[in-house]
């Protein structure tokens, strides 16, 4: 709503035109496109033409409010005014709802209506009749007849929505003006015996307040369930609809019903003789209302609104309404509108309104005009225009009037006021909006005494927080041709919380296809929100016409660009794209993706402050320079795309962004820096996105071998860093490698290649320098550092053959426990601990590794011959083992489990010579700790000899010899946790062994002994990684002492305990067993 002076007619004359041709430096209006800036067109919102839509034909739209929901929704509400442009009539609430952002809407819906004197559909006024002439004419024809009518100002309406979300359950609120029959603000003036005085139009009757029904000239209420109460608070007979249909747009709402439950008219018009209306007993007070309804999901529908002008207008205020346009919800959760309201003077003052239990109860808080020292004492209560005041107010802004606000990360509001200063009037709120001070112009914001807009960006841009304000920029104290040359300004707060604006260049001009009062360019109200991509979405009304409200989305780059500022958001769908090559120097801010694809040589330099700059600079007549300088500040990031040329490299101190590559099979980005590097913390740090697989590199030192990225010219002064150090990719580790290169001029800087290469480490785990010299000398003991999980995949074969070897043997001592019983069972607990050294070297990829298991083995003697020569043994076991390789390149682990079983043919022939055929088998599945599953299978089969000598009545020596094959088979492993695809050769070994078995038994007990050494005959078999062959150990002779202690408790039941030890290259194997036999 909108009180001007009409008879202010002048044109505020700025004192500085800008220009088409405005340039910053040397950038001008014609490098817009250069920058990346994209403009979007507009689209009408509201307007007549839109019938399809849902328009109604309706000639006048206003007043936009402009919402995004947490769930991405945008809203857009505005006045539907049926009749003209004046601010009264019959004015319907309307809404657009749109679900990408504003590229398409849904039809317009109207969500609030109110009686009218008139039929169905009121009159239009014709557009050469002044509305606001022939409201001055009914007021001078109703003061002479109180009954005089006139189509035109006969409707109860509602004016100046405004919306706010509480983000914390998605309620979105719509706050706005409602008037009874009236011509609404201008009725409040004192011209009809001063109605101002009924304030919210409510009387108190026993603590309570109660809305005012005007009986002849009797004050009856309205109670809360819709009866209706005499002056002497007694029930009548009436009814009337306090909560309305929404099927109807709550147009039900304010009905009355007699006893018979008849119709008879609305509380909200007037019941003049002759009127549509004259049946109605009673009517509410002439004065503003503020009401309030509510949706829950996202303006699909609403609540039937409560007026709570009782919680917030005071007595003596005639008027009080919204600033329009949106609300804001605070860091508390605080919900706040905008208000203003006129005192007994008819003085405006500005206010905010404020929710502390999410929109069920509400406060007003002060004025900023309440504490101001500039007005002598007096305040919103009782300022007064006098000739004093007529000299002052108007450019001191003492009437405060529409108003817009924003909630700084410190806590602080800023409300930002309509006033007729010419200039925008700003106050500061330290306290949620309850007291205000430093009310003051801000003299970079023209202002035509028009409302304005205000919205806070929702996230730091280079360290700063930005406020985004719109509004026209015609100076002056009002009019319609004012109304025009509409700008968006970006404010930068200050950590003093100041507010800085840069009107020349941070700014979004807009060129409209209105007019106002003629002049070309309109812009009168407006409203924005910001979008899911980071853009503004601006609603504004484009003519002084008062027909159309246009949406348009306008991009951030939009502000930046006359800056020389790259801005892209990390929230666009698309990265930026810029060509410039001029001469001045850029910076890039914003924490998205901008990209650098010029032509040629550029001239100009860059300073990456944030974000991600992309050079991808095309090469022209053979030439290719992306900047003449790269500097990177704060976080900002450059990624090098294909060959790319600068002069000067540049990390400034506390920098903590990197150059970035990303490599593939079919790009392979390269940075060349014609001239030096520079870094004030001695480091740059450099990011690799590798998606090709690097061929390892040679051992022993660092030479021209791996992905080259960057040529420069070291002077001694830089170290290049990998952002974590290394770059673990697959089953390789990378490094930084600085390798230097021929050059025919001997100079202080040497040119030098940075490659991505293996990391070379020594047997102790030590990094080799990465810096390499011409003549670099041989590191023998280094290699190429890997994965650990490659540990585990090289030791896999090892470890299944001796968890195969170790349960075969448990099999075999407990077959020969049972040689001297009849038909028999056993069952068998495992525990025991192998270590195992490696036969390779370090260079070689030699692992040492531990290892541990438990298992269950249950067989017996499933078969003997009638004079027990001969036999046969079988078992079942299920084993779990972890195997931990000892490697320098990291930790690594594996946890497999087997199943399978054993056979064994004992054959005791003459001479006292046995002999056993035996063969094994188990599967076996293995999980490597951050890498994938190993599968596989072992099968040994082998015979043994024995020569069986009593030595004493209850003692046995048994020397024994044996020939095994051993095999092993792993499957293929695609790893796709380490992107490598591993192959196993099949292993097999032929082991030979000797030994001694002792046996000694006396009454119960039994002891049994075995000392025996295994040798190995084997191939060096490899494991092939994404064809790069390792080579993988082989197993190492041992030597074995094995000790079972048997208590036979009764004749067919026996306990055993079992201890071995293992010894083979320094290492030490030790197990054991408890077992029970049952004979039957």
């Amino acid at each position: 709503m909108k009180k001007f002076n009409p008879s202010v007619l002048a044109l505020s004359i700025s004192s500085l035109l800008l220009t088409s041709t405005l340039t910053f430096g040397q950038i001008q209006q014609q490098d817009k496109a250069l920058f990346g800036v994209k403009e979007h067109q507009e689209s009408l919102l509201f307007h007549q033409s839109l019938v399809k839509q849902g328009s109604d034909n309706v000639p006048i739209w206003r007043i936009p409010s402009l919402l995004r929901t947490k769930d991405g929704v945008l809203i857009a509400a505005a006045d539907k005014r049926w009749q003209h442009r004046g601010d009264w009539g019959d004015i319907d609430t309307a809404i657009r709802i749109s679900h990408d952002d504003g590229k398409t809407w849904g039809n317009i819906t109207t969500i609030l209506d109110l009686p009218s004197q008139n039929t169905e559909h009121s009159p239009v006024m014709n557009t050469s009749t002044n509305p606001w002439g022939d409201k001055d004419n009914v007021i001078r024809q109703r003061i002479r007849d109180p009954n005089y009518s006139s189509q035109y100002m006969n409707s109860a309406f509602l004016i100046d929505a405004q919306m706010v979300q509480d983000k914390r359950n998605g309620r979105v609120f719509l706050a706005v003006d409602m008037f009874p029959e009236s011509a609404g603000f201008f009725h409040l003036n004192g011209a009809f015996n001063n109605p101002g005085k009924d304030g919210s139009g409510r009387l108190t009757i026993d603590g309570k307040q109660y809305l005012k029904l005007i009986y002849q000239d009797k004050q009856w209420t309205l109670r809360e369930d819709g009866s209706v109460f005499d002056e002497l608070n007694r029930k009548t007979q009436y009814k009337v609809i306090v909560k309305g249909d929404p099927n109807k747009n709550f147009k039900d709402l304010g009905d009355v019903y007699n006893e018979n439950n008849e119709n008879i008219g609305n509380i909200y018009l007037t019941n003049r003789k002759g009127s549509k209306n004259e049946k109605a007993p009673f009517y509410i007070p002439t004065t503003s209302y503020l009401w309030m309804t509510y949706s829950d999901d996202n303006g699909k529908t609403w609540s039937s609104p409560i007026d709570i002008s009782a919680q917030i207008k005071k007595d003596w205020m005639r008027f009080l309404g919204t600033g329009p346009g949106v609300g804001i919800q605070t860091k508390n959760g605080n919900l706040i509108f905008p208000v203003y309201y006129t005192n007994q003077n008819n003085v405006q003052s500005t206010a905010l309104i404020i929710s502390k239990d999410g929109g069920k109860s509400w406060e007003l808080g002060q004025s900023p005009n309440d504490k101001r020292i500039e007005l002598n004492g007096m305040n919103s209560h009782n300022l007064r225009w006098d000739s004093w005041y007529a000299n002052t107010a108007k450019q001191k802004g003492f009437e405060l009037t529409e108003a817009q606000l924003v909630e700084l990360e410190n806590g602080e509001l800023k409300l930002f006021m309509r006033n007729q200063t010419g200039k925008v009037m700003m106050s500061t709120s330290k306290d949620g909006g309850y007291t205000w001070v430093n009310t003051e112009k801000i003299n970079e914001l023209d202002h035509g005494y028009s409302q304005l807009s205000v919205i806070k960006y929702s996230k730091r841009i280079n360290g700063k927080e930005y406020i985004v304000f719109s509004g026209q920029s015609r100076s002056g104290q009002g009019g319609d041709n004012l109304r025009r040359d509409g700008k968006l300004f970006l404010g930068e707060v200050q950590e003093s919380g100041e507010i800085k604006w840069d009107t020349t260049n941070l700014v979004r001009e807009i060129v409209s296809q209105g007019k106002a009062a003629g002049q070309p360019n309109g812009y009168v109200y407006s409203s924005m929100a910001e979008l899911g991509d980071g853009s503004i979405g601006l609603a504004y009304e484009n003519t002084t016409d008062y027909t159309t409200i246009m949406y348009l989305p306008i991009e951030m780059q939009e502000f930046f660009w006359k800056a020389g500022k790259i801005f892209s958001d990390v929230r666009q769908k698309e990265p930026l794209v810029f060509t410039y090559d001029g001469t001045e120097t850029l910076e890039k801010i914003g924490d998205g993706i901008a990209i650098k694809r010029g032509e040629g040589e550029s001239q100009s330099g860059i300073n990456v402050s944030e974000g991600l700059l992309v050079l991808d600079q095309q090469t022209k007549d053979g030439k290719n320079k992306a900047f003449t300088q790269l500097t990177l500040n704060n976080s900002g990031v450059a990624q090098v795309n294909s060959t790319q040329n600068i002069d000067r490299f540049v990390v400034n101190n506390g920098a903590t962004g990197y150059l970035q590559f990303t490599v593939t099979d079919t790009h392979s980005p390269r940075l060349k820096i014609n001239q030096d590097v520079t870094a004030h913390g001695q480091i740059v740090a450099v990011q690799v996105n590798l998606q090709k697989k690097l061929k390892p590199n040679d051992k022993g030192y660092y030479h021209a071998q791996g992905e080259e990225l960057i040529a420069f010219k070291d002077n001694g002064q830089v170290k290049w860093r990998l952002v974590n150090d290394e770059l673990k990719d697959g089953m390789y580790v990378y490094t930084l490698a600085s390798v230097a290169k021929p050059s025919v001029l001997r100079t202080t800087s040497q040119p030098h290649s940075l490659y991505l290469t293996n990391k070379l480490i020594t047997a102790d785990g030590k990094a080799v320098s990465t810096v390499s010299p011409l003549k670099a000398p041989l590191t023998v003991n280094a290699r190429p550092q890997v994965n650990p999980v490659l540990a585990s995949y090289l030791t896999a074969n090892l470890a299944l053959n001796k968890m195969s070897e170790q349960l075969q043997q448990s099999f075999m001592h407990e077959t020969r426990l049972l040689q001297e019983k009849d038909r028999s069972i056993f069952v068998k607990y495992l525990n025991g601990k192998q270590k195992y050294g490696s036969n390779l070297s370090f260079i070689d990829y030699g692992y040492d590794f531990n290892a541990s298991y438990s298992g269950v083995m249950l067989g017996g003697k499933v078969w003997q011959s009638e004079r027990g020569n001969h036999a046969l043994y079988t078992a079942l076991n299920k084993t779990s083992y972890k195997v931990t390789p000892k490697a320098v390149d990291g930790e690594t682990k594996a946890k497999y489990h087997s199943w399978g079983g054993s056979i064994n043919w004992h054959s005791n022939l003459p001479h006292n010579l046995i002999v056993d055929l035996s063969a094994g088998y188990q599967k076996h599945k293995g999980d490597i700790e951050h890498a994938g599953h190993v599968k596989g299978y072992t099968f040994n089969i082998g015979a043994d000899l024995g020569y069986r000598y009593q030595w004493m009545k209850n003692a046995f020596i048994t020397p024994m010899v044996g020939l095994h094959y051993l095999y092993a088979s792993l499957s293929d492993v695609n790893d796709q946790a380490n992107k490598a695809l591993l192959k196993y050769n099949n292993f097999n070994a032929l082991k030979t062994n000797l030994g001694v078995d002792v046996n000694y038994r006396i009454g119960k007990f039994e002891v049994k002994g075995l000392l025996s050494y295994d040798m190995y005959q084997q191939k060096t078999r490899q494991l092939y990684v994404d064809d790069v062959a390792y080579k993988q150990g082989k197993l190492a002779d041992t030597l074995h002492l094995n000790t079972q202690f048997v208590a036979h408790l009764t004749p067919r039941f026996a306990f055993s305990t079992e201890v071995g030890f293992q010894h083979a290259r320094n290492k030490g194997q030790s197990s054991f067993a408890v077992g029970a036999h049952y004979q039957f």
